[in-house]
């Protein structure tokens, strides 16, 4: 029996709007100045890369696509 990867029950708009939203509240950034650089679907999770220019920083937040979790995330600043 294959075990396929399920399609994403989370969509990609929902995965931005997650980590926005952990980004603001968990890590007091304005939300207004986070820039999302990319989103793409790999095995089962969106790898969400943001930035934001005034800061120097940068990072990916990765989130399950089937239950929006967050499943890992990392952050950089100049």
């Amino acid at each position: 029996m294959r075990h396929d990867v399920s399609e994403p029950k989370i969509t990609q708009a929902k995965a931005e709007a997650i980590v926005l939203q952990h980004l603001t509240e968990d890590r007091n950034k304005v939300e207004i100045k986070i820039k999302i650089k990319s989103v793409s679907n790999s095995r089962g999770k969106y790898i969400v890369e943001w930035e934001i220019d005034k800061n120097c920083e940068f990072g990916a937040v990765q989130v399950d696509d089937q239950s929006g979790e967050l499943l890992e995330a990392e952050e950089t600043n100049c």
